[in-house]
């Protein structure tokens, strides 16, 4: 198996089952209804829409009428700095996190504000 299939079969593994690595929500999708946030994690374990290039590693959804953003980054070992091989699971610690399309937003809003 090459690299990139590599990759995606981990990521694949990540978000369809949660398992082989850390999945978190910023407080956007926290604060929805139990019921709400569960469901858009199923929404999230079920995307297929992936561009040809793409590692499986990021996509966006609309669900319930709330914009969602997930992505997710290939952290070292011990869950600091970033992985040196993202296809060797020995190597590596992905982090999946799911956003509120308003937490992003509120993000960019607050860092323009302080760079401007």
């Amino acid at each position: 198996m090459d690299q990139r299939a590599r990759i995606i079969e981990l990521n694949d593994q990540l978000r369809t089952t949660f398992k082989g690595g850390r999945v978190q929500m910023t407080r956007g999708v926290y604060d929805l209804d139990d019921r709400l946030r569960g469901r858009a994690l199923s929404v999230l374990a079920r995307y297929n829409k992936f561009d040809d290039g793409s590692e499986h590693d990021c996509g966006v959804f609309i669900f319930a009428g709330f914009a969602f953003e997930w992505r997710i980054e290939y952290r070292g070992k011990d869950g600091s700095g970033v992985s040196p091989d993202p296809a060797d699971p020995e190597r590596t610690f992905r982090v999946l996190t799911l956003y509120a399309i308003d937490d992003v937003l509120a993000y960019v809003d607050r860092s323009v504000c302080a760079h401007g």
